[in-house]
């Protein structure tokens, strides 16, 4: 009886061990899946995982399947992670072309769109019916190389690294390699070649560009006087521009490197234009070192507009459009013969870094108060600030002198032209004043030229209004407007300014079709939200919202311009206002904004853009809002 209950139990163990084997041997990941029960299934065919694409335009493609809920209702969307980004991804199912084909058990689908330079990671989202989701994440990187010209033959391409020259160091850390990759068979990889750009733009002293070296990344070029034209202040009016053109290829000779110098309105200066310098900088890419000099000498507290020209190109294409302003120093009536030795020098002749503080309207108290009696009387001051002093004014104190009678013209005299200053919200705000923004107290630095204030009194860094040059797109470089226009009151009682900071913030920019990254070729680091002075003018302008008459950086004509029709926002207004960046011609940061009267992929015609329709942008792509402030500062795309 023990010997059978013995082998009963070894023929169970046998039986056993049997099925537990031949389960190992016949399990194979192509035809088992282990995954909870209900979970929607997602899975990519193509590209490999880390695959480097040569076109901006990327096809990926996969398989869908779900135990509960039939293909046909099986939902994907499609977002990825920005660079720098560690909150929400961006969505991005819309702004490529999604397509899913059912069938019996399954189904197969495809996303296709246009991606920047770089590396990307996009994540797909597979939702059944329940609601019950399933991810997969699929990472590739686009490096544009290929172009018709300049063949490397295929030894060359498996064997060498190509690195597209950058402007300055900052976009050197975030280019991207042109290197094929090891062990890739292609016949041929070519250079990527690119439109000419705009790396730098200096306002320096007569006498010193041969100072300037582009090579030199490194070299803090303030020291030699070299100052950034970007919205600088109290340039000496002995200056001149020293501009640097990247480039592959020479430039049109045929056509001036500036199409307009001069005051905003008036007829642009005559000056000298002239290549000073052509250097190699890495891989194919030169440095043209230009230099601009006025034919009269600058004029003493006058804002300078400099309009780069449009036509500047090279076989790949134009350059893209820049428009920058500078201010000079003002006259100052101070006696100035112990700063200089000679008597005819005046203090606008003289850089800051040589000025005393004591010959400084604007700046610290220091052991003599010459420039305090400019603004405050001790015993005549109007008000508990004491002001009134040798300039007073107890109507405008800043506008006295910066009418233009001794300072910069900031505006006409407020008192004086309230009407034509009635679309200027900043002067119809009540609370709204030049030290808002300003610190008549501050003196004016490399650093902070217009004498910024803080952001606020808890956050000491100083407020900052970035514009094409050196914008990033992030909330914290516009703090110069962000602080007030964040929804809350700038004074206690006064009505709240409008909250643009929310379209800087999550999840208006996740959704923004002006969150932006800029081509190489465009000469910006943007990445990101458009800044507001692509816009606005700070100090007031001839329409409503303050917004600019030339938009898109060119130097336009006269019934060109962008102008509003009265003192309300209309639909009209609001269509000129879109259509002037998006007429399939205005490039702003290497992109072209586009208005298609006819969808891509049916041929029906697009409700909003046909030239006969009325109706404002803001009824389609003003959010959930409808608003012209959403569709202008994070307009959504339309669904249909």
């Amino acid at each position: 009886m023990k010997r059978m209950n013995v082998k009963r139990k070894l023929f169970t163990y046998i039986v056993i061990w049997s099925v537990f084997l031949s389960s190992l041997l016949l399990y194979s990941p192509q035809t088992n899946v282990l995954s909870a029960t209900g979970v929607p299934e997602i899975s990519m065919n193509t590209p490999d995982e880390g695959a480097v694409f040569n076109v901006s335009t990327v096809e990926l493609t996969g398989k869908i399947s779900s135990e509960s809920t039939t293909p046909d209702l099986l939902t994907i969307k499609v977002f990825e992670q920005l660079p720098g980004d560690s909150e929400q991804p961006k969505e991005m199912t819309l702004d490529g072309k999604l397509s899913i084909t059912p069938k019996d058990k399954d189904a197969d689908f495809s996303y296709s769109g246009d991606f920047s330079e770089g590396p990307h990671t996009l994540t797909f989202f597979v939702t059944d019916k329940d609601g019950v989701s399933n991810s997969v994440d699929q990472s590739f990187t686009v490096r544009t190389t290929v172009t018709e010209r300049n063949k490397v033959t295929q030894s060359a391409a498996l064997n060498e690294t190509v690195d597209p020259s950058q402007p300055s160091t900052k976009e050197e850390a975030t280019s991207q390699s042109a290197a094929s990759t090891p062990g890739t068979m292609q016949t041929s990889i070519e250079e990527n070649r690119n439109r000419p750009y705009m790396a730098k733009m200096y306002l320096i002293p007569k006498g010193s560009e041969k100072l300037y070296d582009p090579t030199d990344t490194k070299r803090d070029w303030t020291k030699e006087h070299f100052l950034p034209a970007e919205d600088m202040t109290r340039v000496p009016v002995g200056y001149q521009i020293l501009i640097d053109i990247r480039s592959d290829e020479s430039l049109s000779k045929t056509q001036p490197l500036i199409t307009f110098f001069g005051e905003h309105g008036k007829d642009g200066e005559k000056g000298k234009e002239k290549l000073i310098n052509t250097l190699d900088i890495s891989n194919g890419i030169k440095s043209f070192v230009y230099t601009f000099t006025p034919e009269k000498k600058l004029s003493h507290r006058t804002t300078y507009c400099v309009y780069l020209n449009p036509n500047i190109a090279n076989d790949s294409g134009k350059i893209i459009p820049r428009f920058l302003k500078f201010t000079t120093v003002s006259i100052n009536q101070q006696d100035v013969e112990d700063l200089s030795t000679d008597p005819e020098m005046k203090i606008a002749d003289i850089p800051d870094h040589k000025r005393s503080l004591d010959f400084n309207i604007h700046g610290n108290y220091s052991n003599v108060t010459n420039a305090c009696q400019y603004c405050h009387s001790t015993h005549n001051g109007k008000n508990e600030r004491l002001e009134g002093g040798t300039f007073g004014n107890e109507e405008n104190l800043c506008m006295t002198c910066h009418d233009g009678t001794t300072g910069t013209q900031i505006g006409p005299k407020v008192v004086e032209h309230k009407e034509t200053l009635k679309t200027n919200q900043h002067n119809q705000n009540s609370s709204s004043s030049c030290t808002s923004c300003h610190n008549p107290h501050t003196q004016g630095t490399m650093e902070n030229p217009n004498s910024f204030k803080p952001v606020s009194t808890a956050d000491s860094h100083i407020r900052t209004y970035k514009k094409a040059s050196t914008a990033e797109g992030k909330a914290d470089e516009f703090s110069l407007c962000l602080s007030c226009h964040r929804g809350n009151a700038v004074e206690k009682g006064d009505k709240p300014a409008s909250d643009i900071n929310q379209y800087y913030s999550k999840p208006h920019i996740n959704e923004s079709l002006h969150n932006i990254n800029a081509t190489e070729d465009s000469g910006s680091t943007l990445n990101g939200q458009f800044p507001c002075a692509e816009c606005h003018e700070t100090h007031g302008s001839n329409n409503i919202k303050m917004l600019r008459e030339e938009l898109g950086n060119v130097q336009l004509k006269a019934e060109d311009k962008f102008k509003t029709t009265g003192s309300t926002w209309t639909d009209s207004d609001e269509r000129k206002f879109c259509i002037s960046c998006h007429n399939g011609s205005t490039n702003i940061y290497g992109i072209t904004g586009k208005l298609s009267e006819k969808d891509a992929t049916t041929g029906d015609p697009i409700s909003g853009h046909q030239k006969e329709d009325k109706q404002g942008c803001s009824s389609c792509h003003g959010g959930p809002s409808k608003s012209a402030r959403e569709a202008a500062h994070a307009p959504k795309r339309a669904t249909q």
